[in-house]
Order: C-alpha cells, then sequence, then structure tokens
C-alpha cells in the first residue's frame, strides 16, 4: 500500500513539473489543427474552443496560476 501511495505522489509531481515546463497541449476540440469543420458545409471555420490556435492550457497549469495568485 505504502508503494502505491508513493507512486502516486511520484506521478503528480511529474505531472506538475510538466505542466509548469509545457503549459500548453494540443486542443482535443479540433486535435491541434485550430479549425473545426462546419457540420452543414464544406467550410472550415476556426475552432471555438482554442479561438483557432490549436493549444489549451493544461488543468495543471491552470490551477498552479490560480493558486501563485492567491
Amino acid at each position: 500500500m505504502d508503494i502505491l501511495i508513493l507512486l502516486a505522489l511520484v506521478a503528480a509531481g511529474v505531472y506538475v513539473v510538466v505542466a509548469v515546463i509545457w503549459p500548453l497541449k494540443r486542443c482535443r476540440w479540433c486535435s491541434g489543427t485550430g479549425r473545426w469543420r462546419s457540420p452543414f458545409d464544406s467550410a472550415w471555420r476556426p475552432c471555438g474552443r482554442c479561438g483557432g490556435s490549436g493549444r489549451r492550457v493544461r488543468l495543471g497549469r491552470q490551477l498552479y496560476e490560480a493558486f501563485r495568485r492567491d
């Protein structure tokens, strides 16, 4: 049981380091392309979730920024 807790703490620490070093990830909605195909047309539009950049801020980075501000 102690090894599971240790592994969970190590995994959380690695995730925090990754979120601080690489704060952005690919947008899941547009798969990182920054554009989205209209369902009824063949037109391409900028992704509404990432604003056309293809990148989103990681949850860990959002939490880091929230705690850092306070």
